[in-house]
């Protein structure tokens, strides 16, 4: 009788032993398959959001929404990206510069907002797989003529830097969105 209970406590530690050891392989085998499904998720969103900004460029519908402003020096500053922004929108453009404080400008906000006509659109692709957007445009509105040079990455990640007919260069960093679905609030144009 010692014996058999000694055999059965026997076989129930070499079971006990080996579902521990078969649980832990499973729950590593389930690691890197949730990784691997991470990976194939992530690699969805990626070509989703390639190709959303492929047709957001091809049709000029789209609102780069300022997250930083810069100066030719390259001094940056945070900036609200409802207020700072660049719309494209077909022919027409608006370029809009505003303060959180709203206080003054021209467009009641802080700063200036100015609509008007796209004379020139060129893109071309560049990057090592020719997958970003170098976009150059040429603007007349009410306050000047504007040359707009865009860099556009796959992830919509975005720089415009704009040059007028006085010195000095504005950059825009932020992302670009398609015009529907953008949260921007214009102020007044002049």
């Amino acid at each position: 009788m010692k014996k058999s209970i000694l055999l059965i406590l026997m076989t129930l530690m070499v079971l006990c032993a080996y579902s521990q050891e078969e649980n832990s392989v499973d729950s590593k085998t389930t690691k890197k398959l949730t990784k691997a499904q991470k990976n194939e998720q992530r690699k969805a969103e990626e070509k989703k959001t390639a190709s959303m900004v492929d047709w957001m460029v091809q049709n000029r519908q789209f609102v780069l929404e300022a997250n930083y402003l810069s100066n030719q020096t390259g001094e940056r500053i945070i900036v609200n990206s409802n207020l700072n922004f660049i719309v494209i929108d077909s022919t027409n453009i608006t370029i809009q510069l505003a303060s959180t404080t709203g206080i003054g400008g021209a467009n009641g906000m802080g700063g200036v907002t100015a609509d008007g006509k796209i004379s020139v659109f060129e893109v071309k692709k560049t990057g090592r797989n020719k997958d970003n957007y170098s976009i150059r445009v040429m603007a007349m509105t009410v306050i000047g003529s504007y040359d707009i040079f865009f860099s556009i990455s796959p992830s919509s990640y975005a720089d415009a830097s704009i040059s007028g007919t006085t010195s000095g260069k504005l950059n825009y960093h932020g992302q670009i969105v398609p015009k529907q679905v953008s949260r921007v609030f214009k102020g007044m144009a002049l």
